[in-house]
């Protein structure tokens, strides 16, 4: 998806001559394109996240569309206050594009995780949440909301899942009608642990990437599956707590919808281990296995 991140700025710019890319220190090799045809809208600010924010909302204020990019704990964890404050207060055409995801940077520890960014996002105003699952939703989804006027956050990670879902921005997909009354409900590339559950098509299954805000045709169906269903899953590899689950709680406390709902994410505690993603992924629990272990337990 990084790649595609590098390739999605060159045909945007092309076309919006409003686009503004500035990096925290990152990506330099894969932006070295996008810096050649376009040097004057490209801004290396150094590893001076709360800085590159500012300057984003400055440049937006001056009527430019700016991207910044770099790692997910870097632009959103650290730089929380400008995000708030001079982005979403002021309400401005800022996009932000993280690399990293949860643990894609496994190897370098607590520093480089950041399983958080949808948590203490979601709650502030005026604020677009995108997880894509693979490359072409990235491409649609930075489509269908460029240019909307709102900043807008996207978290980009390694890995992908292999489905053509079709899903546009602000909306969700009902892949699959299942017959077992037990639904699953996920977002970025953890659709392929639900793809691999070798029963998958008894379940239904309803897949948004984007998190923050859906549109009242996507919240009247995830409504209508909580409504009709025994039991309803949520997987994501986010946070459990604040993340893509409990927007699925608020949506069914906001319709008076009395249902059993149940998390699959990553637990409030630190990731202490060593390893790859997938190892994390593993000990954490968000795996095909554990996802099937969920269904098959009494209700």
């Amino acid at each position: 998806m990084r790649k595609t991140f590098a390739d999605s700025m060159i045909e945007l710019a092309r076309k919006d001559e409003k686009l503004v890319v500035l990096i925290g220190d990152i990506s330099h090799h894969l932006l070295r394109d996008f810096e050649k045809e376009f040097p004057r809208r490209f801004y290396n600010v150094g590893i001076c996240e709360q800085a590159m924010v500012g300057l984003a909302a400055g440049l937006a204020m001056e009527g430019y569309r700016p991207v910044v990019h770099t790692i997910a704990p870097f632009c959103v964890e650290r730089a929380y206050e400008q995000i708030k404050v001079d982005l979403c207060y002021q309400e401005l055409d800022v996009t932000i594009i993280s690399v990293g995801a949860s643990f894609d940077y496994a190897h370098l520890g607590c520093t480089h995780h950041c399983y958080e960014d949808v948590s203490i996002l979601r709650p502030l105003p005026n604020i677009d949440i995108f997880v894509p699952g693979n490359t072409q939703e990235f491409r649609d989804l930075l489509e269908d909301s460029w240019g909307n006027g709102r900043p807008k956050y996207f978290k980009l990670t390694k890995d992908v899942h292999s489905a053509s879902t079709g899903v546009r921005a602000y909306e969700c997909a009902l892949l699959n009608l299942g017959t077992s009354r037990k639904a699953i409900f996920a977002n970025g590339h953890l659709l392929q642990s639900v793809l691999n559950l070798p029963n998958w098509s008894d379940h239904t299954v309803v897949y948004s990437p984007t998190i923050e805000p859906v549109s009242p045709e996507a919240e009247a169906l995830i409504s209508r599956i909580l409504r009709s269903h025994d039991l309803n899953l949520v997987i994501e590899e986010n946070s459990s707590s604040g993340a893509y689950a409990d927007k699925i709680f608020d949506i069914a406390s906001k319709n008076n919808i009395r249902v059993l709902i149940k998390k699959l994410g990553i637990p409030r505690k630190f990731c202490e281990n060593y390893g790859s993603a997938s190892d994390h992924r593993e000990r954490l629990g968000l795996t095909t296995h554990n996802l099937q272990e969920m269904i098959n337990a009494p209700i």
